[in-house]
């Protein structure tokens, strides 16, 4: 019975410090999850403390600065005054709104591009030149053509509307190319003909008759002189008409032909006075002019006159006593024209002007009479105010006795003739071969010449027939002997007004750059540039705007990725996506090209602390290591009393095995 309860003791005692064993394991077991959970609280508490928000500064489209929290919108957000930045996929496709890419596929479904992909943003490029206010007017009056355009008439001109090529287009075409080519053409070879058969010329029509004929109008001292020289002209002339040499039509012809025949009828005879013709002065009425060939020429000045005082014909200061008359005036005598009835302004016009020399109004005695000098001057005039320099001086004496001075008008014919006809004969000689019909002279001048004459034909036909069609031959007098000012377009629409010729649209081509570069030199060139049609404030930089959307246009053509909305307004998704390498930053450079960076690099992107979010962190930080703590203790405790108690337990253990042991070894004895 002692050994059995002995027995049932030890196993007691053996599995009481089993359990307790199992105790100290299990709490040394929370003790080290202790630890873990107290790396968990000191992570999520540096967690914490490492955590920020990234933030972008940028410009709203008014210039206003913005820090707000980073997201695709925010990052890609147009401003004049923004850095372009773009978000790029692990594929190189530039991540894009939902709006951005709706445009670009509109765009490309109608076969748009870059035009009408700015378009749809509100950018156009045009100028606000062809306005009122350009122009001070709804029109504008261009004096060269005598034609007036309206503003809308300009504009499309310019830029090629209802049926007009374009002024940019018009420079750059083959009309323009043409028109210039064969009127070069054109000069070069008539040049050419001219040279051919100058020679021919020259001895058939500026002989040595001609020469003596020319010299002595000029040197002609009387009218039958001038008259022998006129005649020679004026049948020589005549000659080379009848011989179909030169044409009745020909406008420098019919200049000389008529200078000459006025010349013939210039004289006193045909010479009215122009203008005042009756002076009142002192009661007394002096006429100008009684008889047109013998005019009065007035002279006014002072002169002394005597009364019948007692002290004789003096003032009281003993001066003579002074009263104003007539002595002089300025009248215009008219002559050239055919006959008195004749109200045509042909001709020439001959001004008399008078200078009378000064009177001596000190006089110690008065004389019975005294003369007054007075000098005359004849200016020849002609119809456009034109001054020659032949004029005559004729001097004249007032005699005191008289009131008036007359003197008849004596015309010095000669000088005037010669005035009047030397320089339309020398135009004529130095334009002769644009004067005359070049064929008889062509036959003249040989084989050289008829070639000339061959190039001339081909570059006049290459030229008419491009500014008038192939029917200009029905004018061909007209358009041949114009020819050399086609160059001129103002005087060229003159000559086809006055002569009705009918033109083709090569011309009007040709017209329109002309009416073009006439504009601009009056008015300036068009200013063209962007204009953002959806900005009504006027505050918008167009042009930054059409250059941020032509970047944009251009990178998607490399190829895009749509982001949704949600996504895009999102700073959590893309602080993740940057942070993680989902997406790249791609920004444009001051050539407007795309290039790589990183977004830690970006000076626009910072990282701001949450202070609110680090205070809560290490506030539960405190709480979590204190628990930690407190359980740490309360585990040590218990180890401490289950280590008390194992020993305990072990002590009682190892006696009552010794009493077993005992008990054993002396029944052992007994039995042995």
């Amino acid at each position: 019975m002692g050994m059995a309860a002995s027995q049932a003791r030890l196993l007691s005692i053996t599995s009481r410090m089993s359990d307790n064993e199992l105790r100290a394991q299990i709490i040394n077991n929370s003790k080290m999850r202790l630890a873990t959970e107290s790396s968990r609280v000191s992570e999520e508490y540096v967690n914490a403390l490492n955590s920020a928000t990234m933030m972008i500064s940028n410009y709203d489209a008014q210039g206003n600065d913005q820090y707000q929290k980073l997201s695709f919108n925010a990052l890609t957000m147009y401003s004049a005054h923004n850095n372009q930045y773009g978000l790029v996929n692990a594929n190189g496709k530039l991540l894009v709104s939902e709006a951005d890419a709706n445009i670009f596929r509109k765009v490309q479904d109608a076969d748009g591009g870059l035009d009408e992909f700015l378009e749809e943003y509100g950018l156009v490029y045009k100028s606000t030149y062809f306005e009122e206010g350009t122009f001070g007017g709804d029109s504008v009056y261009f004096e060269n053509l005598d034609e007036t355009y309206g503003i809308q008439d300009l504009k499309d001109i310019y830029e090629g509307n209802n049926g007009h090529m374009g002024y940019d287009k018009a420079l750059q075409s083959a009309e323009y190319v043409q028109y210039s080519d064969y009127y070069e053409q054109f000069v070069i070879a008539e040049e050419l003909l001219n040279m051919e058969i100058s020679e021919a010329i020259n001895n058939d029509v500026f002989d040595t008759d001609w020469e003596n004929a020319y010299q002595a109008i000029q040197g002609a001292s009387t009218m039958n002189e001038v008259k022998t020289g006129l005649n020679y002209l004026k049948n020589k002339l005549t000659g080379l008409k009848n011989e179909g040499k030169i044409s009745e039509q020909n406008a420098l012809y019919q200049e000389l032909m008529n200078a000459i025949n006025n010349s013939f009828n210039f004289s006193g005879s045909n010479c009215t006075v122009i203008g005042t013709t009756t002076v009142t002065q002192n009661g007394n009425t002096y006429k100008i002019g009684d008889d047109p060939n013998s005019p009065d020429i007035i002279i006014k000045t002072r002169v002394p006159i005597y009364t019948q005082k007692e002290s004789g014909k003096y003032d009281d200061d003993g001066n003579p006593i002074m009263e104003t008359v007539i002595i002089g005036y300025k009248s215009e005598i008219s002559c050239g024209k055919t006959n008195d009835n004749d109200a045509s302004d042909d001709g020439y016009k001959v001004q008399y002007s008078v200078t009378p020399t000064t009177v001596n109004e000190s006089m110690s005695s008065p004389p019975s009479s005294y003369n007054l000098n007075y000098t005359i001057k004849e200016t020849i005039v002609d119809e456009n105010g034109t001054e020659y320099p032949n004029s005559a001086t004729y001097q004249y004496t007032y005699n005191t006795g008289d009131k008036t001075a007359t003197t008849k008008f004596t015309t010095s014919e000669p000088t005037v003739i010669a005035s009047m006809v030397t320089d339309l004969f020398l135009d004529f000689k130095a334009s002769i071969a644009n004067n005359v019909n070049k064929d008889p002279y062509v036959q003249e001048g040989g084989s050289d010449a008829q070639k000339a004459q061959q190039n001339y034909n081909t570059a006049l036909e290459n030229l008419a027939t491009f500014m008038f069609g192939t029917g200009w031959r029905a004018n061909a007098e007209v358009i041949e002997s114009n020819a050399q000012y086609f160059n001129d377009i103002g005087l060229t629409n003159q000559i086809i007004k006055e002569n009705g010729l009918t033109t083709t649209t090569n011309y009007a081509v040709i017209k329109d750059i002309y009416i073009m570069d006439t504009l601009f030199n009056t008015y300036g060139e068009p200013a063209w540039g962007w204009v953002d049609e959806n900005d009504s404030t006027g505050l918008e930089n167009a042009d930054a705007k059409a250059q941020w959307y032509t970047n944009l246009y251009n990178r998607m053509l490399e190829g895009y990725k749509v982001i949704e909305d949600g996504l895009a307004s999102s700073n959590e998704w893309i602080q993740f996506a940057l942070e993680s390498g989902l997406v790249t930053m791609e920004q444009v450079d001051k050539s407007n090209q795309w290039t790589s960076m990183t977004y830690t690099s970006c000076s626009d992107i910072t990282e701001v602390a949450d202070d609110v979010a680090v205070a809560r962190a290490e506030a539960e930080y405190q709480q979590a290591m204190n628990s930690i703590e407190n359980k740490d203790k309360r585990y040590d405790m218990e180890l401490k009393n289950i280590d008390t108690e194992h020993n305990s337990l072990q002590t009682e253990y190892d006696s009552v095995k010794s009493v077993i042991d005992k008990n054993i070894e002396r029944s052992f004895k007994i039995y042995s």
